[in-house]
């Protein structure tokens, strides 16, 4: 039995689709499990809907799901006539949709409503997908990943309740699979014990995968992207980076956490103590042999250079704060992190001086709450605009003059937060966010030399 999930650019339209009915035959003999996330950029448009129903804005509001509803209607009509048959389950779940978003006219929405609208895209593309493989004849049965997910209430990013997950899993799935068909099922989302609506935050779709994949005991799970693994570099900045074919847990970990979007970062966790391997391969490219990540995989250094991988995340906002009263004393560091865990913020990045801190956090969400109370221990202020840069490798810290030639590889760029702690695989910085791609770039070029 193998997981195989399919990320928004893997399920865009009725030709990726069709792809990726494709690729699922080819594997049947492995009895494979299906999980998709929404159409591309879906996501987006269902939240651009909240502050439309805030505003009471009714025209533009039916004419954004009028446009959903045509784009999946374009898809179905590319399919078949199999696919057209559900759209008009998806336009009754577009009409309740819109019922909801009315009562909630002239309000924001309250974080339960936005997990029930966000989650949509993922049912209604689950649909098409098991449309698809009815289409061309195989039997793909459509589950309903709310009625197995269970979750906390901490909406918009859910816990799932493994003990239950797992039973539910067992109970729903595998029969399926036994019987010789092919579950079609949603990443992201889940539900409370009420059956209120949840999700796992954004990228779960890996997350639900990795979850699956370890209730099951899998023998592999499969990411199917839009590239063609896990790269030294985001091709997209690099055109000329180049695929690695293995990888282990910790270093796709890394990748994960510091702006590869290839997997989300939690992916791995469920799989590690199974010894699951994850498997990233490239959808449009599917003879290509990917990324494999597993415990046991063989690092290969990639040419005379220690670093494997370098990767890049925008949008970070640096937290300063300097307490000259924390020279010395004990307690201070722990009060501090009470604060970001009292506003449930994730902090990415620390440095720490004699009498300053400097934090990175990447959801400025709750940061006026969190500098509001940090300025009762010392002196806060922030820098917007940063973007953190990791490089990751093989024996990073045992490496003499590695980090003489990765700093002259930054210039002219400045590095403005410093990183290392206990992981030998890791260097991170922030530089200004601007800043961001040319020192890549140059990274790359220092120690690939392309």
């Amino acid at each position: 039995m193998i997981v195989a999930k399919f990320g928004g650019t893997s399920v865009a339209d009725a030709a990726a689709i069709r792809r990726l009915v494709e690729i699922v035959r080819t594997r049947l003999a492995d009895r494979p499990i299906v999980v998709v996330s929404a159409l591309a950029k879906v996501t987006d448009t269902l939240l651009a809907l909240a502050p439309l129903a805030c505003a009471g804005d009714d025209v533009t509001l039916d004419a954004a799901i009028g446009a959903l509803l045509e784009r999946h209607a374009a898809t179905a009509h590319g399919i078949g006539p199999a696919a057209e048959a559900v759209l008009p389950a998806i336009a009754d779940d577009a009409a309740a949709l819109r019922r909801e978003l009315g009562a909630a006219f002239g309000r924001p929405l309250r974080p339960a409503e936005l997990d029930a609208l966000a989650g949509r895209g993922e049912l209604w593309s689950s649909r098409l997908v098991a449309a698809a493989f009815a289409e061309a004849g195989l039997d793909a049965p459509w589950v309903d990943m709310r009625t197995v997910m269970l979750t906390d209430n901490r909406f918009g990013r859910a816990t799932p309740q493994m003990q239950v997950f797992t039973a539910r899993a067992r109970e729903r799935l595998r029969p399926l699979v036994e019987a010789g068909g092919v579950p079609v099922t949603q990443g992201f989302i889940g539900a409370t014990s009420d059956g209120t609506p949840t999700t796992l935050g954004r990228g779960g779709s890996d997350f639900t995968a990795s979850l699956l994949g370890a209730a099951l005991g899998v023998q592999r799970v499969e990411i199917w992207t839009d590239v063609s693994g896990l790269m030294t570099a985001d091709p997209r900045i690099v055109p000329a980076a180049r695929t690695l074919r293995a990888a282990s847990y910790e270093e796709a970990a890394e990748l994960a956490t510091f702006g590869a979007r290839v997997l989300h970062p939690a992916t791995a966790l469920p799989l590690v103590r199974a010894g699951i391997p994850i498997v990233v391969l490239n959808s449009t490219r599917p003879d290509d042999p990917g990324t494999t990540v597993e415990p046991s995989a063989e690092l290969e250094r990639l040419g005379d250079s220690p670093v494997r991988s370098i990767s890049w995340k925008r949008g970070i906002t640096v937290v300063n704060v300097r307490a000259p009263r924390m020279l010395g004393a004990y307690g201070f560091l722990r009060a501090m992190f009470e604060v970001f865990e009292r506003h449930e913020t994730v902090v990415d990045v620390l440095a720490s001086g004699e009498v300053s801190v400097s934090l990175t956090v990447e959801d400025p969400g709750r940061l006026d709450a969190v500098v509001r109370d940090l300025s009762e221990l010392g002196e806060v202020w922030i820098e917007t605009g940063r973007a953190i840069v990791a490089v990751v490798g093989i024996g990073m810290r045992t490496t003499p003059g590695l980090a003489a030639r990765l700093f002259r590889a930054v210039q002219p760029a400045n590095v403005e937060v410093i990183s290392q702690g206990a992981s030998a695989i890791n260097v991170t910085f922030v530089v200004r966010e601007e800043d961001g791609p040319g020192v890549v770039r140059r990274l790359h070029q220092e120690f690939f030399g392309i």
